[in-house]
């Protein structure tokens, strides 16, 4: 009884030290700087002549607002002979500033950035793409952007990524929108348009259609976006939007004969992790 009696305190004071350790422990976990890089879409179907067009969200701590980041990817670049470009819009600007290969943007008041990567004769795999943040604790996330040969998919108009959260400090969107329609509708004429997602990008707003499309920029100018379906009735449009309201929209693409509706939402900017 006396050995019991002896041995008790000491296992609760083990205990009591080890739950410590662990709240520690914990903490140091917490306080760990962070970062991510996100791809959409994914996996990101080919269109066009193996063009790839895609959003690239980095996220991290409010604590970095306004230090650059430089995103790259020499994997994509490897796999993309026709070169590959990089596109965001700088504050208080109306339309995307573009940069082959790499590009540096600043993080906003909430931590994060998004870009827009479009490449071109590209091979399908899966691309590392990095971002490392050019100012103390020097952060890097690598994210993988999955490339797809192309293929026939199911018909529709679809965004990505829906709802997406604005970055920057203009309240900028970028998005990926794919209308895929019947391949016996190939080579034909594809037209996409939302009404109520360019009055919300009052700074400005920019369609820019893969495959050799045409684009449309500004605001009220009463033509859509238009570009050629490819072989497998596939087709891709990028939309930039400057100082854009949160909210849903709806979306409309004409194909072949056939008129494709779907919804759009975006989200007011916020710290994501």
């Amino acid at each position: 009884m006396t050995l019991r009696r002896s041995i008790a305190p000491l296992i609760a004071l083990t205990t009591m030290l080890s739950m410590v350790g662990l709240g520690i422990s914990g903490i140091a976990q917490a306080q760990t700087p962070r970062m991510i890089v996100t791809t959409s879409p994914k996996p990101l179907i080919e269109t066009g002549q193996s063009e790839v067009h895609a959003v690239i969200q980095v996220e991290t701590s409010p604590r970095y607002a306004n230090k650059d980041v430089t995103i790259d990817s020499t994997q994509l670049q490897g796999a993309c002979p026709g070169g590959i470009r990089f596109e965001y819009i700088p504050d208080e600007a109306t339309s995307p500033l573009g940069q082959d290969n790499v590009i540096a943007v600043p993080l906003d008041n909430d931590g994060n950035a998004t870009v827009v990567v479009n490449g071109y004769d590209c091979a399908p795999g899966t691309d590392a793409i990095e971002a490392d943040l050019d100012a103390p604790p020097y952060l890097t996330a690598i994210g993988a952007l999955q490339v797809r040969a192309p293929v026939t998919t199911h018909a529709g108009v679809a965004g990505y990524p829906n709802w997406e959260v604005e970055t920057g400090g203009n309240s900028a969107v970028y998005t990926v929108f794919y209308v895929e329609t019947n391949p016996n509708f190939s080579e034909q004429p594809v037209e996409i348009s939302s009404n109520e997602l360019e009055s919300r990008c009052g700074l400005g707003w920019v369609w820019e259609p893969g495959n050799g499309g045409s684009w449309v920029a500004g605001t009220g100018t009463g033509m859509n976006a238009w570009t050629t379906l490819d072989d497998d009735g596939n087709a891709a449009f990028v939309f930039e939007g400057s100082s854009c309201a949160a909210g849903s929209s709806t979306v409309v693409a004409e194909a072949g004969g056939h008129t494709f509706i779907s919804t759009y939402t975006v989200e007011a900017p916020k710290p994501t992790i």
